[in-house]
């Protein structure tokens, strides 16, 4: 389902990179799901971010003041010399999640925002407090209207007293938002989650969004050439032939003296087939990938060489011959085509054992 952060999730999540951040994106960008994003939220959360750093700025400067006091010379820094980064929680997102939909607050009519304060309509309460809140769950409700939002979406918040209410053991949405709900004819189911744990543990299968599908093969390009090389040098005569097209290697010579592979163009078209469990921190990915050029140079004996030379000339990747004293280097160069699978480690992010279940070459 679709998903609606409201500005209390990012506090102290300010860059959104811990394991619940983590899971919900894999999750909405491996189902091709939309992050519903208030233009409001982002300017709140951008708001206590800045807050935050010139609060502990300002607790810097005193400590600054008081070493200042115990120390008879410079202290070797000031508080000047602190730098911070220009900060944006939708410029982050937008590269953490691959569908944000932005929601705007400007077409809200304020006649009804003074309304629901003079009749504490919530996400209103008593003192008036609830503008922003009443904004941002206004502007929620028309983006659902004017996009004829169907389904399940979810709507994540842990200002439980303003906008939900407790029905047995059930969290559900407070009586006025029920109503806005059915005076809105708001097609969509929303429903309600305290925090993006709560939604996670109901809705996101973990060991599948373990990673991003779309993502972790391009993310570990170097690993998947390293391994590839590493695989297509220690081919054997078999593996090789087949790889060709040939049957020379595998039935005619003996076993190579050598082979030197370069990956050179990198990686084309990958793509997560499936994930499954291994341990609490691993997990198995099954994928396929192409590498677009693999350059190849098989060492042959030069008398082996001259006996099966039709055959060789004959292959069709086969690109240059070199003879050096007793052998005999071929090269080749073709696209390649791979089916793998390797185990992934969730907590360091390294991977490891990759294994060739099939390849084939085209020139």
């Amino acid at each position: 389902m679709n998903v609606f952060i409201d500005t209390n999730a990012f506090f102290n999540n300010w860059f959104v990179g811990n394991v619940n951040f983590k899971l919900l994106f894999h999750y909405l960008n491996n189902e091709n799901l939309d992050l519903l994003l208030s233009e409001l939220v982002v300017q709140e959360v951008n708001n206590l971010r800045n807050r935050e750093v010139v609060a502990s700025k300002s607790e810097i400067k005193k400590h600054f003041k008081r070493l200042h006091k115990l120390n008879s010379g410079s202290i070797g820094v000031a508080i000047e010399d602190i730098s911070t980064s220009e900060y944006d929680i939708k410029t982050i997102l937008e590269g953490k999640v691959h569908s944000i939909e932005n929601i705007d607050y400007e077409g809200i009519s304020q006649k009804e925002v003074v309304q629901r304060a003079l009749n504490v309509t919530k996400p209103f309460t008593d003192g008036e407090k609830g503008y922003r809140d009443t904004l941002i769950w206004l502007s929620f409700l028309k983006y659902l209207k004017d996009n004829s939002i169907t389904g399940d979406v979810a709507f994540i918040t842990d200002n439980k007293s303003d906008f939900f209410e407790k029905k047995s053991s059930d969290l559900v949405l407070n009586g006025d938002l029920q109503k806005d709900i059915i005076a809105l004819e708001i097609g969509a189911n929303i429903k309600p989650y305290l925090k993006v744990f709560d939604f996670n543990k109901e809705n996101v299968d973990q060991i599948a969004n373990a990673v991003n599908k779309y993502e972790i093969l391009d993310d570990e390009e170097y690993f998947l050439i390293e391994e590839t090389e590493s695989y297509l040098n220690s081919m054997s005569n078999s593996v090789l032939s087949n790889l060709l097209g040939s049957r020379v290697f595998g039935e005619k010579l003996t076993e190579v003296i050598d082979i030197k592979s370069d990956i050179f163009e990198g990686l084309e078209d990958p793509e997560v087939n499936y994930v499954s469990e291994l341990s609490d921190s691993s997990v198995y990915i099954s994928c396929s990938y192409e590498m677009r050029t693999v350059d190849l140079v098989v060492t042959i004996d030069l008398v082996e060489f001259k006996q099966h030379v039709d055959d060789i000339e004959n292959i069709k990747a086969l690109y240059n011959i070199e003879i050096d004293e007793g052998t005999v280097n071929l090269s080749f160069t073709f696209r390649l085509y791979i089916d793998a699978s390797f185990e992934y480690d969730t907590t360091s992010e390294i991977c490891s054992n990759l294994s060739i279940e099939q390849l084939s070459g085209r020139s």
